[in-house]
């Protein structure tokens, strides 16, 4: 039986939507684990991502070949298919983990980025926003002329691993998300193959 190419767009579709959700999910629960150390906090994120990716790629790609082959006839394609897919989405999702640029394009469309400044450099910009804030006002009228941010644009460094933490996942989410499809498409290659009858 020919592969349903509807199915597989779909399924396509159903992993992108899965995968969006699976690191938002992930940084959640290792994001509120205070013991571990932000290195040990990325890689259990993750180890998790990449195991759920697994697990959800595997349900979808063993329904493509039962559809295609009438049937699940071989566990084996349908776990090297899930594989594959899951190594390109533990590599698409440690792009953003890794690579700052890649996650701040991606999560600076949801949260502003505060810098992590050195004490007098945070002074400094304090005194700065505060002023140019105080300008501001000064030309304007009062129901018009925004709020001063308390703090500037500095943050503490717990407040920063935090905030690069939720990067992470936001970028993360977004790549996933692209990666999920893509897996199925490409594990598709292997798990919808049907062995051969006599």
């Amino acid at each position: 039986m020919p592969l349903d190419t509807n199915l597989l767009y779909g399924e396509m579709a159903g992993s992108w939507i899965a995968h969006l959700a699976i690191p938002f999910g992930t940084a959640m629960l290792v994001g509120n684990m205070p013991s571990m150390d932000a290195f040990t906090k990325l890689l259990v994120f993750l180890a998790i991502c990449t195991g759920l990716s697994f697990v959800c790629q595997f349900g979808f790609l063993a329904m493509l070949q039962s559809s295609s082959c009438k049937g699940m006839k071989e566990y084996g394609a349908v776990f090297r298919g899930s594989a594959i897919a899951a190594i390109i989405t533990g590599t698409m999702i440690a792009i953003p983990a890794f690579v700052e640029p890649m996650r701040l394009v991606v999560s600076q469309l949801f949260m502003h980025h505060k810098t992590l400044l050195t004490p007098e450099l945070a002074r400094v910009q304090d005194e700065l926003v505060a002023a140019g804030q105080a300008v501001l006002k000064a030309s304007m009228s009062a129901d018009v002329a925004p709020a001063i941010q308390k703090g500037g644009a500095a943050i503490t460094p717990e407040e920063y691993e935090t905030q690069t933490f939720q990067e992470i996942a936001i970028g993360a989410s977004y790549w996933a998300a692209f990666a999920g499809a893509y897996g199925v498409g490409i594990g598709s290659l292997s798990a919808a193959t049907c062995p051969a009858t006599n």
